[in-house]
Parts: structure tokens; sequence; C-alpha cells
């Protein structure tokens, strides 16, 4: 396992692994490309592009030259010192083997060494198996039930304290 920048050249390879790990909970919270189209598991081909853009930093986990899991992180605009770990996602034929966890460290990694404080994500709220496996890794819970518009569940946000 390795972790590499992802290069524009393999954000196809990128957006593959999203549509597959976010694509495991559309049906378990009743998603659709009409309900929640900005969930990655319906991103169109050019969205990886636009969230590198914002400024992202893009990242993934390669296992033998393929592509297993990928994230994005950076710099919160809302909260000082804080960093955002979004979109991560693993292969479902490539969970269990320690990929998102590796995923997580680096984003943890990237956020101290441009002096973040804070790891933060979202999360859907319901989810509570997920909830639970980020608790696991250190996260704790700063919001829970939020509703946005334009969403049909609630999120829950987790900070992973740095310091």
């Amino acid at each position: 396992m390795t972790i590499i920048e992802v290069t524009p050249a393999r954000y196809d390879e990128c957006l593959e692994v999203l549509h597959a790990g976010f694509g495991t909970e559309v049906g378990t919270f009743g998603l659709t490309a009409e309900n929640t189209p900005s969930n990655p598991a319906f991103w169109p081909p050019d969205e990886v592009a636009r969230v590198v853009a914002r400024p992202t930093q893009l990242f993934a986990v390669e296992q033998d030259g393929r592509i297993a899991g990928c994230a994005f992180v950076g710099a919160s605009r809302r909260f000082p010192g804080t960093w955002v770990l979004r979109h991560l996602a693993v292969r479902p034929e490539a969970r269990h083997r320690g990929y998102g966890e590796a995923l997580v460290a680096e984003a943890a990694r990237r956020a101290r060494g441009g002096g973040g404080s804070s790891l933060r994500i979202g999360i859907i709220g319901e989810n509570t198996r997920l909830s639970n496996w980020y608790q696991r890794l250190g996260f704790v819970t700063v919001a829970a039930g939020q509703h946005f518009p334009g969403l049909v569940f609630s999120v829950d946000h987790l900070e992973l304290p740095l310091t």
C-alpha cells in the first residue's frame, strides 16, 4: 500500500472509486441523482477537477498499481485551524484492509503540516456504522442532526483533535 498524490491523468480512476464507494450507501439512505446530486456516487466526469480547484488536495491509496481509495483534504474557510476531510471512499472490494485508516492518517498528517489543530468531516447522520468507525479512529461528534437545503438526510460533523 502506497499513498500517492493524484494527478489529473488519474482523476477518472478516482471518480470510479467515488462512484463505487459512495454507491454502496445509495439504497440504504434513499439517495438518488435527483434528490442528492452532490453525492459523489452521482458526480459527473469533471467534478473531481472542480473539487481539487477549491483548492483541495486529492490523494489516494494505491495497491498493485490500482487506486483502492481516495480522499480530499483542505483548510476550512469557516473554522480557523481546522482542516476538512471530504469524500473519503474505498472500493467496496478493497474494504477492511486498512486503506480507510491510511487515508485518514494521511489527511491528519497533511492538516498538521498545514498548521491545522483539528480535522473535521461531515457524514450522513443516520449512518451510525460510519460514525462508529470514525469514533474508533479518535473523532468526536461536534454537531449532530443538522439539516441543509438540498439534502435528504441529516449531517453529523465529527472532529479529530490533532494536538
